[in-house]
């Protein structure tokens, strides 16, 4: 006999989610409702994306995009882009109270080098990644860099 309070079958805790997702007829919940609304904890730093569409969308499905009142945290890039346009939304990221990290493709940073000089916030940490089509202009670049970093 089970303890007083509960019954036969599947244990629930009143006003508790159900762990398979199941309600308690065993229909699945509603999936058409919207989901909740993050809460914007400013003490949460957030990743911003400017790269191309294969690198934006590896990083798109490992769950860091956002996409919310008219802003988003990631721009997928090509080379036809204006530098108007791609100067614009990395100063919008950058100005981000919540911005922890900037991933840029190698493309990108390049064609951002200038306005990158200037920033000189110790957060958001710009992060440059490789692309499929720049992986070896990138470790040209980068062992360039490390060898200079050697000499001083």
């Amino acid at each position: 006999m089970p303890p007083k309070g509960r019954s036969h079958g599947k244990g629930h805790l009143e006003g508790m989610d159900s762990p398979d997702m199941l309600s308690d007829d065993g229909s699945a919940f509603d999936l058409g409702k919207p989901p909740a609304r993050p809460i914007d904890d400013p003490s949460v730093l957030t990743i911003g994306i400017m790269a191309d569409t294969e690198v934006t969308l590896g990083f798109l499905l490992a769950g860091i995009g956002f996409h919310r009142d008219n802003n988003c945290n990631y721009l997928m890039t090509d080379d036809d882009m204006p530098l108007e346009e791609l100067e614009t939304f990395f100063e919008q990221l950058y100005r981000m109270h919540n911005l922890g990290i900037l991933i840029l493709d190698f493309p990108t940073h390049k064609r951002l080098k200038s306005m990158l000089d200037k920033c000189k916030n110790m957060l958001p940490v710009i992060v440059v990644v490789p692309s499929k089509a720049t992986l070896v202009p990138y470790q040209e670049w980068k062992g360039r860099k490390h060898i200079h970093e050697q000499d001083f």
